[in-house]
């Protein structure tokens, strides 16, 4: 763990940087925009503008995609842990086998909590089809 505590920090530290220059580069544009709004007749604004709306179908389906990529990975974890567990020599020390069992039920955890993690991004793709359908 004390290991990863610089990588952190200088995480938190590069995004904190990239912020305040976003900050002020946002505060540009706006104060650009206001510039070229200055020339507009007022009561123009007034009224409420209709824009178009379009409906990417790709930006509805990242539950699909994260859903099945977290299977995917749920899956190959236990598929690996299955294949290292089956193909281990079997040794005679009792102590030994308690650990190999021991390890293998730490890793189907996080291999479990990703395969029905992406099982319920993938229903949750589902229920937004549907109720896209619906509307």
């Amino acid at each position: 763990m004390n290991d990863l505590v610089p990588i952190f920090v200088m995480g938190i530290i590069t995004l904190g940087i990239y912020k305040i220059f976003e900050l002020f580069v946002r505060r540009n544009e706006r104060i650009s925009i206001i510039e070229k709004l200055s020339n507009v007749d007022p009561e123009t604004l007034k009224h409420r503008i209709n824009f178009p709306v379009y409906k990417d179908e790709s930006i509805g389906s990242w539950s699909i995609r994260i859903g099945l990529l977290l299977i995917g990975v749920g899956l190959g974890v236990v598929i690996a842990t299955i294949v290292d567990i089956s193909t281990a020599i079997p040794s005679y020390y009792k102590g030994q086998l308690v650990y190999d069992s021991m390890r293998s039920v730490d890793v189907l955890y996080p291999s479990c909590a990703a395969v029905f993690g992406g099982i319920g991004l993938v229903i949750a793709y589902f229920i937004e089809k549907k109720k896209d359908k619906k509307d």
